[in-house]
This record gives structure tokens, C-alpha cells and sequence, in this order.
């Protein structure tokens, strides 16, 4: 099993910020024994645009808890976040459950749905389904996820779908949400669709 820790935060200055990931940010992450590390905004999506986001994949919870907390007591870190003015907003820690693909990609949509655990055979099989789908509208990846410390979404499901064109990719989550196979299994499981948000990927 794979985990996510996602901080969000507001920025007075995205570029600095951008400038230091790329720097050292990211590597200094993967050192704490992050698996994978992206920074991004959210562009369109209510009272989340704006917001920076910054991610790290996990083997484990204990390894998100530990990586995390040393990320914290890191002066550079700090002083990195001050010069940048970046202010936390919230933390959150998913489960990932299902994954297609390339998590990759100049742009991201986050769909928030809440509803019923699914099986893992019924999960396998819409993300089978849809990913056959957008994959033919330049879709590179989609990744199921369950939010378990995310304050009032705890429990809510977050799919996120990576392309490097929200136009096609727009077009593939149209045919998605027709296809009959998965308004049954939304049916079934009391699927609930509540935010979409777009994001670049910094």
C-alpha cells in the first residue's frame, strides 16, 4: 500500500518557492524517504485556486510521519518558507487505492466524490474502464485515492487525472461519466461527485 501527504499552502511568491523546489526541495524530500515528490497550483477550483500544493508518495504511513517530520524541523526549510511567504493552509495524508498509467503531466483534475468503499474488484474494474477511456482522449494517468487525515473530507475519494491538455482531457470525462458500466457502478456505491479543480503542475 502507497500513501500521499498533501500540504497546501498560499504563497506571496509561487516563483521563489518553484525556484527552491526544483533546486534542492524536491531531492531534499526524496532524501526523507519520499518515493516521488511534486509541486503544484490549483488554477480553477472555487476556494482552492490559488493554493500551492506540495506532495510526497510514501511506502508506508510510519515512513509519511517520520519523512514529514523531519521535513518540518529543518531550518532551510523554514527559512525557505519565510523568504517565499508561504502559508500553510492544511495537511492531509491519502490512501492510494487504485493506479493507470503515468502520474505525469503539464496539467491535473482533482475530482472530490463521496459514497460507499467499493471492493477492490469493483475498483479495479471503473478504473480499467475509464482509464481505456481517457487514455484515448491524452489522458497519461489516473490515480484513486481515499482521503484518511483530511480533516472534514476524511473518507472521501480523490481521482486525480494527469494529461498535458485539459481540453482533450475534458472531452474523455464527458464519455466517462455517459458510459452506462459507470453510472451503474456509481449507482451502486452512492457515488457522489462534490469539487473538480484544475491544476498546473509547477
Amino acid at each position: 500500500m502507497s500513501y500521499m501527504s498533501v500540504l497546501q499552502c498560499r504563497m506571496a511568491d509561487v516563483g521563489r518557492w518553484a525556484e527552491t523546489w526544483n533546486d534542492w526541495g524536491r531531492n531534499f524530500g526524496l532524501s526523507k524517504g519520499a518515493t516521488r515528490a511534486t509541486l503544484s497550483q490549483t488554477i480553477m477550483g472555487g476556494d482552492q485556486a490559488g493554493l500551492v500544493t506540495i506532495s510526497f508518495m510514501w511506502d508506508s504511513i510510519d515512513a509519511a510521519m517520520s519523512g514529514v517530520t523531519a521535513m518540518n524541523v529543518e531550518s532551510r526549510v523554514r527559512e525557505a518558507f519565510a523568504e517565499a511567504g508561504v502559508h500553510p493552509v492544511q495537511r492531509s495524508l491519502l490512501q492510494i487505492e487504485q493506479e493507470r498509467g503515468a502520474g505525469d503531466g503539464s496539467f491535473y483534475t482533482a475530482l472530490v466524490l463521496t459514497g460507499d468503499a467499493q471492493t477492490p474488484e469493483d475498483q479495479a474494474a471503473d478504473i480499467d474502464r475509464n482509464f481505456a477511456i481517457l487514455s484515448k482522449h491524452g489522458v497519461n494517468g489516473i490515480r484513486l485515492m481515499r482521503s484518511i487525515a483530511g480533516g472534514a473530507m476524511t473518507g472521501a475519494w480523490l481521482n486525480v487525472t494527469y494529461t498535458d491538455s485539459v481540453d482533450t482531457l475534458m472531452a474523455g470525462s464527458r464519455e466517462v461519466f455517459a458510459d452506462p458500466d459507470m453510472q451503474a457502478s456509481m449507482a451502486k456505491s452512492n457515488l457522489q461527485l462534490q469539487s473538480r479543480s484544475i491544476s498546473r503542475m509547477l
